[in-house]
């Protein structure tokens, strides 16, 4: 009798396992002339890099194990589900693969024992056929990874264990609660779980078809996270880069952290060292709400009650010596001619641009393991810092008690994915130059880039300035490893914008959010600082517009779309089908780019208007219309007539009014999608 085996594979996302042995095995089935086929099982398994792990190299990494629930649904309407495989266990035995009829590719699972959960199938596992009077089956895997065991009661507990419930058929659970792994978070870290599988006899775009390889994806549970630093200061330098404790709204910053560190400073119970992760597929289906989603696996983590270790501080290097936090620059050769004179060769310094950081840690590439939260938490920098002149006199100025806050949309880590957070130091700052409260705070403090890179090649990257408030933007696609600091001009996909004030969501854009197009001479240098002055200090009636600055750059304003909280901007596009949903109403703006330079801006406050004189030169016999004259004696200014003229030996002033107005800003810059500048550091991004 001629063999054929169905290949359940689970491998990573690229490489697709094969089986070329198309023989048939047992007898045809009446019904449809098939010939039955037994279920047999290949492992791989997408790790948190790009490469793809298949074979012993996979086996490795799930520990030689896995297990499977595996259900087919029989009748007419709704059916009823059946459990074929009842929470199998699936083992490796290398150079075993065609002794058995369940064991094509070293993983076998007749004569093998299953877990034996209440109510469920135990002792020895037996070999499974496709059944071709079904209406589709569901495969639902995971593994607890490589040093860690399955246990089904919570008194078995201890190291190197994970404490799991059955996998759960019934479509509606399936969708909250298909299974739990519960532990302590570096066991949990270990695990591995996989998206929900379809078969139908019939393959469509998310669905395979019975008799062929059964391709299981498993992803890691945990999620990564790294951070960066980098400056873009004219005529200094930044070194000493600490991490400071304590933050309150004046110069005490607190013992300076000798590890790099984020913090959530709304809750005191963001990292927690032990608790359950429930795995759910909210989207599953032949009418899943959601189809991007479709039978994608979701985490949820519960702390557990008696975990008395949580912490808000997440840490990502330990070290005696500060200036070993940081991956500092090693050489000057591409700097400019000052910092090339004046630092030479050294590791003393804060890298500059945005494609080559400074990273917390000290081994490439410098990621720390944490559970994933798709809820996410708002998270903090504190950083103290110390500039230094590049122009020959070694000048100090260190700043105190800067900080900045990450949305919490942009910290909802995901399984699998790797999310790096830059940090982009500025010549603004929200930090004090002395340790004296009453002292000038600065505006415009450190800006950081919040850039968010997975491991499948899916990226989201969030451009954020760390500023009274904090200003972040966000374009599906973008990479601030090859884009830099521009957006790419886009028909479909809007550039997106929140304000933070302090950690707080700013929930009045439609009120306080106006989005400008920036027109000048010197556009391409354009600042923040620039646009402050501009709106500020105008040629133009102080609620004129266009806004025309006396710097020479003009603001016209550009329409947004404000969040409603319902349908029509409710959910910010994410990456992989994972959209950032439920957005409030007027907590986020959107607009569609086009090639051009912006500014968006939220007013804070509303000063006192200061009015000034400056003179100017009119040609004589030209209107001096708008104009002013000056008594001497009194020193009055006096407007012109509409009909009056310049008149040899007067003077003639204009008239400018300084609005004394505080603004949050936001430079934007979008640029043809063929634009390949990739160059800076995102400084105007």
């Amino acid at each position: 009798m001629k063999k054929s085996y169905l290949i359940m594979a689970a491998i990573a996302s690229v490489a697709l396992a094969s089986c070329s042995d198309e023989q048939f095995v047992g007898e045809v089935d009446p019904g449809t002339g098939q010939g039955i086929r037994e279920i047999s099982f290949a492992s791989g398994a997408s790790g948190m890099t790009r490469a793809d792990h298949v074979g012993a190299d996979a086996a490795k990494m799930l520990g030689g194990k896995f297990y499977v629930g595996g259900y087919k649904n029989v009748g007419t309407g709704t059916g009823t589900t059946s459990t074929v495989f009842d929470n199998y266990f699936i083992k490796w035995e290398a150079n075993t693969a065609e002794k058995t009829t369940d064991n094509t590719s070293d993983w076998k699972y007749v004569g093998e024992q299953a877990l034996g959960f209440t109510g469920h199938v135990s002792g020895s596992q037996t070999i499974k056929y496709w059944d071709f009077a079904a209406n589709y089956y569901n495969f639902v895997a995971y593994s607890p990874g490589d040093g860690n065991a399955i246990i089904t009661a919570a008194s078995d507990a201890g190291n190197n264990k994970i404490l799991a419930t059955a996998i759960n058929p019934d479509l509606d659970n399936l969708k909250t609660a298909a299974y739990t792994l519960a532990g302590s978070a570096e066991d949990l870290k270990e695990c591995y779980i996989a998206d929900m599988i379809t078969a139908k006899k019939t393959a469509t775009d998310k669905i395979m078809a019975y008799n062929t390889v059964v391709t299981v994806k498993f992803r890691s549970l945990a999620a990564k996270v790294r951070i960066a630093l980098y400056e873009t200061i004219p005529g200094y330098s930044v070194k000493d880069v600490k991490f400071y404790t304590a933050h309150s709204d004046d110069t005490f910053t607190g013992a300076s952290k000798t590890n790099a560190a984020l913090f959530t400073p709304s809750n005191e119970n963001a990292f927690n060292s032990k608790g359950t992760m429930t795995v759910y597929f909210p989207n599953i289906g032949d009418s899943p709400a959601i189809p991007d989603d479709y039978n994608k696996a979701h985490v949820k983590f519960t702390p557990s009650s008696s975990d008395n270790t949580a912490s808000s501080i997440l840490s990502f290097y330990e070290s005696t010596n500060n200036e070993d936090v940081l991956v500092y620059e090693t050489t000057s050769d591409n700097l400019e001619d000052n910092r090339l004179k004046y630092e030479g060769n050294t590791n003393k310094y804060l890298k500059r641009t945005s494609t080559n950081p400074s990273f917390a840690g000290t081994t490439d590439p410098y990621y720390v393991t944490v559970l994933p939260d798709e809820t996410g938490n708002v998270l903090e920098l504190r950083v103290d810092y110390t500039l230094e002149s590049i122009d020959g006199s070694k000048e100090d100025i260190t700043i105190h008690g800067a900080t900045a806050y990450i949305p919490q949309i942009y910290a909802a880590w995901k399984p699998n994915y790797a999310y790096t957070y830059l940090f982009k130091i500025s010549d603004n700052t929200n930090g004090w130059t002395s340790q004296v409260a009453t002292d000038p705070k600065g505006l415009y403090p450190i800006t950081f880039d919040a850039v968010v890179v997975d491991s499948e090649e899916k990226e989201q990257t969030t451009i954020t300035t760390v500023a009274t408030p904090s200003i972040t933007t966000y374009q599906k696609g973008h990479n601030y490893a090859t884009d830099g600091p521009e957006y790419k001009v886009s028909a479909t996909d809007s550039i997106y914008i929140q304000v933070m004030n302090g950690s707080t969501l700013a929930s009045d854009l439609n009120t306080k959010g106006q989005l400008y197009t920036i027109t000048g001479d010197n556009i391409a240098n354009v600042t923040e600082a620039d646009v402050m002055d501009a709106l500020n200090m105008r040629t133009s009636d102080a609620n004129a517009t266009p806004v025309v600055g006396r710097n020479g750059f003009t603001l016209t304003p550009t329409t947004v779309v404000n969040a409603t909280g319902d349908a029509t901007f409710g959910t910010i596009p994410g990456v992989d089908g994972n959209p950032i949903r439920d957005i409030a109403a007027n907590t986020a703006a959107r607009f569609i780019p086009t090639a051009a330079t912006y500014a968006y801006v939220y007013k804070v406050s509303t000063g006192t208007a200061s009015d000034y004189y400056t003179n100017v030169a009119v040609t004589q016999g030209a209107s001096v219309k708008g104009y002013f004259t000056r008594d001497p004696a009194t020193g009055n200014y006096t407007a012109c007539g509409d009909n009056d003229t310049a008149q040899s030996g007067i003077y003639y002033y204009a008239k400018y009014s300084n609005l004394n107005n505080v603004y949050g800003v936001k430079v934007i810059k979008v640029v043809a999608a063929t634009n390949n500048n990739n160059q800076g550091g995102g400084g105007n991004g």
